[in-house]
């Protein structure tokens, strides 16, 4: 194994030894801080430059970069520092462990071996000046709202283009899904279950809305893009009722609507309002309503026809012998970063059926190979 392969191994076990499970998603969660404590050291050790971005809640994104030869020209490279929370290990998530060609652990693919292989490909340019500046941006909150990317995309700073490092076995992602995430509510009225005519059930009335919404995923399913599935809504939460003996008050329900490029979150929405119209006019009149606002993560724009993923495809091809266009169903971080019209790519190592998983790993073959690619791409755009 060479000396930069060598590197990178060890430098994602350490980013993996760092508990940086998104506070969001669990109250135990440390968050991203001593990620990018580390980043920092790791930079000052380098004599690399580096800022921070205050987020939110003392969350900070953090930057490091390569001035280009066209300094007012900037590529940014991106990957995220939380993670999810960890269930069912049957080791110690946050003590790496390297056998059969993988290291496992929290964050081994989703996202920090996509991190260490941005920061190794950035910090072993040496004297190749790369054209564009280069930026290599660590964001918070991937894993819940996206405000890392969020921040970035409104900050001003203007970026031709972005490389999202996610889990993607080294295949080349220029289209993915959005989605929108909000609340449903039936209130119903509380009675003795001994005599519940004297009351109105809310989850009777709730089992009848989840199955005017399921019939939605019908008409999604005409809806044809040729790089991702059709868009979905799926019921993916449920809560109701007081106790036992009562006839529930109220019910309320997540929805979780996946959109393709080209839809508005705002357009799903009204769908979705439009059958809840049909419910409380129908002859059950139930007083159902949607609680927003909703939580949106527009799906971006292809970048098919783009620099980048023409510069990426050709990288990839001569490295890992990938590089066909491909589309995912799953949301990254370039959702918010379109909206600050970046062009986007996603790209890196692992597999997203490794991510958010117990035993996480990602295969080492692929984090090296990552290095180069990633290196080709920052000395050629």
């Amino acid at each position: 194994m060479s000396s930069i392969n060598t590197q990178t191994v060890s430098l994602l076990k350490q980013l993996v030894k760092i508990e940086s499970i998104n506070p969001s998603a669990s109250a135990q969660g440390s968050g991203e801080q001593k990620v990018a404590e580390f980043l920092e050291a790791f930079c000052r050790e380098r004599n690399l430059p580096f800022e921070y971005q205050e987020v939110t809640d003392d969350r900070a994104n953090f930057f490091t970069w390569v001035p280009g030869q066209e300094p007012d020209r900037r590529v940014l490279f991106i990957s995220h520092m939380d993670t999810v929370p960890v269930d069912n290990w049957e080791a110690d998530p946050f003590s790496p462990d390297e056998r059969d060609g993988r290291i496992y652990g929290r964050g081994s693919c989703d996202d920090k071996g996509p991190l260490a292989a941005m920061l190794m490909a950035l910090s072993t340019l040496g004297d190749r000046k790369p054209r564009a500046t280069i930026v290599l941006g660590a964001s918070v909150d991937e894993e819940y709202r996206k405000k890392g990317a969020r921040k970035i995309a409104q900050s001003g700073v203007s970026y031709e283009a972005a490389v999202v490092g996610e889990p993607t076995d080294l295949e080349l992602v220029v289209a993915h899904k959005g989605s929108v995430r909000w609340q449903v509510e039936v209130e119903g009225v509380p009675a003795h279950s001994s005599k519940p005519h004297l009351g109105v059930n809310a989850i009777t009335g709730m089992a009848k809305v989840i199955l005017a919404l399921d019939k939605i995923n019908e008409t999604l399913s005409q809806r044809v893009h040729p790089l991702v599935s059709p868009p979905t809504l799926t019921i993916t939460l449920i809560e109701g009722g007081t106790e036992l003996a009562t006839v529930p008050p109220s019910c309320r329900v997540w929805i979780d609507r996946r959109l393709i490029p080209g839809e508005r979150p705002a357009d799903a929405l009204q769908e979705v309002e439009n059958i809840l119209e049909g419910l409380r006019k129908g002859p059950d009149k139930i007083n159902v309503r949607s609680l927003l606002p909703a939580l949106e993560d527009p799906a971006p724009p292809s970048a098919e026809a783009t620099k980048i993923a023409a510069v990426a495809a050709k990288a990839c091809a001569e490295v890992a012998g990938t590089g066909q266009h491909r589309g995912v169903p799953y949301g990254t971080d370039a959702s918010q970063l379109s909206l600050g019209g970046i062009p986007c790519v996603i790209l890196g190592p692992g597999s997203i059926d490794q991510a958010h998983t117990a035993n996480e790993y990602v295969e080492i073959d692929q984090l090296t190979k990552a290095v180069e690619i990633y290196q080709k791409i920052m000395l050629s755009y």
